[in-house]
């Protein structure tokens, strides 16, 4: 699973989703990743069953964040 951000230009096909292009930025906590135009880069914590799971978008300062049970995983993203 991965969970993130897109814009409409995003495309959907049947391999590629959310941070597989230059158009989105995604987390993948199984795979402990972060991913944006299909290149992935060590980020975060791994997740489990029953974690709950926050994203935030800046875009003042064009930057995206992520949280694992109430706790900040550090800005992901930055000059989006």
């Amino acid at each position: 699973m991965q969970i993130g951000w897109c814009t409409l230009a995003t495309p959907f096909i049947r391999e590629d989703g959310v941070g597989d292009d230059s158009t989105s930025y995604a987390y993948d906590g199984g795979r402990v990743r972060k991913w944006n135009n299909g290149q992935d880069i060590a980020y975060g914590e791994g997740w489990a069953a029953g974690d709950t799971i926050g994203t935030m978008i800046d875009f003042n300062k064009k930057e995206i964040t992520f949280w694992r049970n109430e706790k900040c995983l550090g800005v992901a993203f930055t000059n989006i």
